[in-house]
């Protein structure tokens, strides 16, 4: 499993923003600094000891102590400022959740549950700030002390060689002026240390992903799929979790397949399987007989179509938005539009295609948004259209007239459903229940319905429901 599907957005928005401007300002400021100051304390250091080598030595003998004052305060301040880099990354996906859900948040009346989790977040860096600052305060006045106990061990050890005609009053004060020159570099990494501190926590953090496992090199096939799809023994681990275990099906080419189960059982990840966006514990996944991770990857994406659950738009037009690819054609478009029954709707908006979609497609219904999605995977005519489920934003009465449309338009499309609801799927060709990670049966309608008692117990469930409706409806 790659860092980014284990990483929140907040995690990378810090990232990006928070980490990389804590090295940008160590490089840009504090790094020619600290060169220029460590040259500056060896050149001070020849010119002391070529003065006076004994008191040279003296004063010089104090470096280790500021030395270990650094290193301790650094050994600390790393790890503050990783706990603070941390906090931003809480505090971020706060402030993300607020903005996105503000509309729930005033409808529910949960504001000040939101503002008690800003609070937290908020209140924990001023916590880790304050340690922080609390750090500094010692660490420069312990510096300071130090040089100027270089001062007094000057003032006593020169004034005794000068008295005793060992040193010169000219080369004490030449000492005096150059311990200046060793003792404001060490000034300046003192000041600097805060830099040198967020740069080492955020170096860490950006590091992590600098020393990810490469991504696999993509495969070399551009083979036309036909759609016969074999998933054999395939298992998936996310965490300590088992997803999926041992699943193994076939689908055929031109078949109308559903994936059905309740809530956890996996289907979601068996789709991202599917489509290459996870690989497998153990097992492999073959279309046409050729393993999907022997495929080039745009070639693959190409005739493999994917309606993901979650609805993603774009803060683009909505011809844009469909047409994502620079492979689509207007005749593909327009084939795409009409099977996902949006042209009512394109031709309703005062600019067409050409309105211009809100960020994250808020002025857009949630059916909308997921039949523009359909139109977007369509586009590119795939052989195989994979829908997560799409019933749950769409009428039963457009569903069924999109599944006419796409048998219509797109002959001989191998089509792969998720839903919960058995209804409109009843007349497909193969239809694979999944509890808890595992196949418990799969077959048609009627098959299921004789040999799965899973899928009896779902049936009759819906059945009660849909029933029940019906009545509160008269």
């Amino acid at each position: 499993t790659f860092y980014v599907e284990k990483a929140t957005p907040s995690l990378l928005l810090t990232n990006l923003t928070s980490d990389v401007d804590g090295i940008k300002s160590f490089v840009s400021q504090a790094l020619v600094s600290i060169v220029a100051a460590v040259f500056s304390i060896i050149g001070a250091s020849i010119l002391l000891l070529s003065i006076n080598w004994k008191l040279g030595i003296a004063v010089l003998m104090l470096i280790p102590i500021i030395a270990y004052v650094f290193y301790t305060a650094f050994s600390k301040i790393g790890g503050l400022f990783g706990k603070g880099q941390g906090i931003i990354d809480r505090l971020n996906g706060v402030i993300g959740g607020t903005i996105i859900g503000a509309a729930l948040i005033r409808v529910v009346n949960a504001k000040h549950t939101e503002i008690d989790k800003f609070i937290g977040a908020n209140s924990a860096a001023r916590d880790n700030g304050l340690a922080i600052t609390a750090l500094f305060a010692s660490l420069i006045p312990t510096v300071m002390f130090v040089a100027n106990a270089a001062t007094i061990v000057i003032l006593l050890l020169g004034g005794h060689f000068v008295i005793g005609g060992t040193m010169t009053l000219g080369e004490f004060a030449a000492f005096n002026s150059y311990i200046t020159i060793l003792i404001f570099p060490i000034f300046i990494i003192g000041f600097m240390s805060g830099i040198i501190g967020r740069a080492q926590a955020s170096f860490k953090r950006v590091k992590e992903i600098f020393d990810l496992e490469p991504v696999p090199e993509e495969g070399t096939s551009d083979q036309i799929i036909s759609g016969n799809i074999e998933v054999k023994d395939v298992s998936l681990v996310l965490g300590e979790k088992t997803v999926l275990d041992t699943i193994d099906f076939t689908i055929t080419p031109g078949s109308k397949n559903a994936i059905i189960g309740p809530t956890a059982a996996g289907k979601t990840q068996l789709l991202y399987l599917l489509t290459g966006l996870v690989k497998p514990e153990k097992g492999e996944i073959l279309y046409d007989g050729i393993s999907i991770q022997a495929f080039k990857k745009t070639s693959f994406h190409n005739q493999v179509g994917f309606v993901f659950q979650d609805s993603v738009m774009f803060n683009l037009t909505i011809r844009e938005n469909i047409a994502f690819s620079k492979e689509v054609s207007s005749e593909a478009l327009t084939k795409a539009i009409e099977a996902a029954e949006l042209a009512p709707f394109v031709a309703s908006l005062p600019n067409g295609l050409e309105t211009h979609v809100s960020e994250r497609g808020t002025s857009l219904s949630g059916g909308q948004k997921q039949r523009i999605m359909l139109a977007r995977a369509l586009a590119l005519n795939p052989k195989v259209l994979i829908l997560d489920d799409f019933t749950a934003r769409v009428d039963a009465q457009t569903e069924a007239r999109i599944i006419a449309n796409i048998d219509r338009l797109y002959p001989g499309i191998t089509l792969i459903s998720v839903t919960q609801k058995i209804a409109p799927i009843m007349s497909y060709d193969h239809i694979i229940v999944l509890m808890e990670g595992e196949l418990i049966a799969s077959g048609t309608h009627e098959y299921l319905m004789k040999h799965a008692p899973e899928y009896v117990q779902i049936f009759d469930s819906q059945q009660s429901t849909m029933q029940l409706e019906k009545d509160h409806e008269k």
